[in-house]
């Protein structure tokens, strides 16, 4: 559950710094697709966490760490986007196609993301209609649940791989550009 997490963390980070190098528009409708692409990853991980406590021996507790980690998650997926924005350089033909490359590249990790999501909870709901007629159907049930928290885990991880890619893509683009940032320092 806390490496979830860490990785969410670590790609609000990344989705709100990569977007910085774009410019106007694009930069800010960049920065937009990251913060809803981090939500997504935030709600996934919630989902993941609070599947995990269903299998714990304190589930109340569990259940007010998850909704406190998606809370703290939400709030830094809203700053990172106040501040993604606020970064964006000035306009210029190259960096506004490396913005618009950028949200292309996040709205796929996001599409992606959503569709391995409803993959997960669709076999969770067919493992659990399956444990009605199990011999034991609590212990059925516990793994049932435990295999959804995996799956979510899972694509909670590929969110975070892809949003890594896209802002390595971005660099990549800036360092390209005429008057680009080969060091990255947009992307501080």
């Amino acid at each position: 559950m806390k490496r979830s997490h860490i990785l969410a963390a670590l790609s609000v980070a990344l989705l709100a710094a990569a977007p910085r190098s774009a410019s106007g528009a694009e930069c800010s409708s960049a920065c937009a697709v990251g913060k809803r692409t981090c939500m997504a990853e935030a709600r996934t991980a919630f989902s993941s966490c609070r599947a995990t406590c269903r299998t714990s021996s304190s589930p109340g507790q569990c259940r007010t760490s998850c909704l406190a980690d998606v809370a703290a998650a939400r709030k830094a997926c809203r700053t990172d986007l106040t501040d993604c924005r606020t970064s964006c350089p000035p306009p210029s033909p190259c960096t506004g196609a490396c913005g618009q490359q950028m949200a292309s590249c996040v709205r796929g990790v996001q599409t992606t993301g959503k569709s391995c999501g409803q993959d997960c909870l669709d076999q969770g709901r067919s493992a659990a209609a399956a444990c009605r007629q199990a011999a034991d159907p609590a212990s059925c049930l516990r793994a049932a649940a435990s295999q959804l928290a995996m799956c979510l885990r899972g694509c909670a991880n590929s969110v975070h791989d892809g949003a890594v890619g896209c802002a390595a893509m971005l660099r990549a683009c800036i360092a390209a550009c005429p008057g680009g940032s080969p060091s990255g320092a947009f992307l501080d």
